[in-house]
């Protein structure tokens, strides 16, 4: 329980701290994901064109209790072509990792290894980002498997 403590206080310290260093307009979102995995969305910008996006999710029960997070770095690239007076699309690839911790038996940790890439949509009045993303999923602990992770999701951005 205590790695399960550390582990959110330093991915909540890492976008706090990306925020200040944001080159935006929008500087730390937060938000729902649905799909695979489901749970709640953070993202704060690094520079003009990086950002740094997390997905954590829990589930607390007498039998099989589990932790979910993924902490991505997001290289981003605005579509220049579209000429949208209410927004823009933006695509974004990057590299990041994954941890599940279950409590269920055998195997109680997982690690793995993400390649992420998906497409965005933002507003210009609006605060507000929706988004997909698919992710290439090499698991690493315990055992060697290869996987995909996706999801879609909003992230309203606090300025």
């Amino acid at each position: 329980m205590k790695k399960l403590i550390l582990t959110v206080f330093l991915t909540t310290s890492l976008l706090i701290l990306a925020e200040q260093g944001m080159a935006q307009d929008r500087n730390f979102g937060i938000g729902a994901q649905v799909t695979s995995p489901a749970g709640i969305t953070m993202k704060g910008w690094v520079s003009e064109t990086g950002a740094l996006a997390s997905v954590f999710s829990f589930n607390l029960s007498e039998n099989a209790s589990s932790f979910y997070l993924h902490l991505d770095y997001q290289d981003h690239k605005i579509y220049d072509d579209l000429n949208w007076e209410f927004g823009y699309l933006s695509y974004y690839y990057g590299g990041g990792v994954r941890y599940i911790w279950r409590e269920i038996g055998l195997d109680d940790s997982f690690f793995a290894l993400r390649l992420p890439a998906g497409l965005n949509a933002n507003f210009t009045e609006l605060p507000v980002e929706f988004y997909m993303e698919i992710a290439p999923t090499f698991e690493v602990v315990p055992d060697f498997n290869f996987g995909f992770a996706g999801g879609f999701g909003f992230r309203y951005f606090l300025n």
